[in-house]
């Protein structure tokens, strides 16, 4: 299941959103340093969203047998 981890750089504050839109209602965006548009066209699958304010990550949740089978070099990482 992919995940959206908002990191707060000051005061460190990390919060976790199953989706961007409800990354976006929670919080204040001019405290993350983006507007709705901005962050709803970026490429997160590409690169991670920083600014002077904030981090934005798209992440993938690992099970622990995902974490096995890596491990054994099963599925990629």
């Amino acid at each position: 299941m992919k995940v959206f981890v908002l990191i707060y750089q000051r005061p460190l504050l990390v919060k976790t959103y199953s989706s961007l839109s409800a990354l976006i209602e929670d919080n204040d965006l001019d405290e993350i340093g983006a507007s709705r548009s901005k962050l709803e066209k970026y490429p997160f699958n590409k690169f991670n969203y920083v600014s002077n304010r904030a981090i934005i990550i798209k992440s993938q949740t690992l099970t622990a047998g995902d974490v096995r089978k890596q491990k054994l070099g099963l599925i990629n990482k």
